[in-house]
C-alpha cells in the first residue's frame, strides 16, 4: 500500500522518470515522488509514490553524506533551517561511451531559505559541492556536475516551487583543488564558458533540467511547473 502523502508536505521532493535506467534518485530521508506540480496542485504520474533513502550508488551517499553541516554560510545565501541538507541527490546516466562505460551526470540540491540568493554565495555553495563531487567521480566519465538550489518562494504551502542551478565541468572542478582557486573563480570559469545551451555545462544560474528522456539529452525542466525544490 502506498503511503499518504500530503501535497504541502514540506519534504525533499524529486522528479522520477518511469522506466528508464537514466535516473538513480536519492532524498536524504525524504520522499521521491513520480509527478509534477501543475496549476498549483500536485499531479501524480500513475498514482506512485514512493520512499527512498539511498541511492543505491555509494559515491553519491558519501557525497550526500560529506556535505551535510559541512557547507558554507554565506548570508546571501543562507541554507533553509531544519531542511536536509542536501535536500535531494541523484547519479544520472545520460550517455554511453563507445567502450561501453556509462556517462554520468552527479546532481545535488542545496535547499535555501532564500527566493532571491545572492551570486556570490550561491557560488561559494556550488565551490564546495562541486570539490565533493569531483573527489568522488574524477574517475568516472561524468559530464558535469550539477548543483542545483532550491529557492525558498513559498509559491506552495510555504514548499518552494523554483529549482535553478549551476553546472561545472570536471576540468573546472579540478581547479578547485588550487588553494589560490576560490569560488569568484570558478564564477568567473562558469559564467565564461557558458555558451546559453542548458544541456551543456558548464552552466552559470540557470534553471534545472530533466535527464528523464534516457537518450542522453537534457531538457529545460521549467523549474516552476515540473520540479518541486525542498
Amino acid at each position: 500500500m502506498s503511503p499518504n502523502v500530503h501535497p504541502l508536505l514540506d519534504a525533499p521532493i524529486s522528479i522520477v522518470p518511469s522506466a528508464t535506467r537514466a535516473a538513480l534518485p536519492l532524498t536524504a530521508g525524504g520522499l521521491v515522488v513520480a509527478g509534477a506540480f501543475v496549476g498549483g496542485g500536485l499531479l501524480l504520474i500513475g498514482g506512485i509514490v514512493a520512499l527512498a533513502y539511498r541511492s543505491g550508488d555509494e559515491r553519491v551517499d558519501r557525497v550526500a553524506d560529506a556535505l551535510d553541516g559541512d557547507l558554507p554560510t554565506p548570508t546571501d545565501a543562507p541554507v533553509r533551517e531544519g531542511a536536509d541538507v542536501p535536500s535531494a541527490a541523484n547519479l544520472h546516466e545520460v550517455a554511453e561511451r563507445e567502450d561501453g562505460d556509462p556517462v554520468y551526470v552527479p546532481v545535488i540540491r542545496i535547499p535555501l531559505a532564500t527566493a532571491d540568493p545572492g551570486r556570490d554565495g550561491v557560488y561559494r555553495h556550488a565551490a564546495r559541492a562541486a570539490a565533493a563531487l569531483h573527489d568522488e567521480f574524477e574517475d568516472a566519465h561524468v559530464r558535469g556536475y550539477d548543483v542545483e538550489f532550491g529557492l525558498d518562494d513559498g509559491s506552495l504551502g510555504g514548499v518552494g516551487r523554483t529549482v535553478k542551478r549551476v553546472a561545472v565541468t570536471p576540468e573546472i572542478a579540478a581547479r578547485l583543488r588550487d588553494r589560490d582557486y576560490d569560488h569568484r573563480d570558478l564564477r568567473e570559469d562558469v559564467a565564461d564558458g557558458d555558451d546559453g545551451d542548458p544541456g551543456v555545462p558548464p552552466v552559470d544560474w540557470g534553471d534545472a533540467v530533466s535527464y528523464a528522456t534516457g537518450d542522453g539529452s537534457a531538457a529545460t525542466a521549467g523549474a516552476a511547473a515540473t520540479t518541486a525544490a525542498t
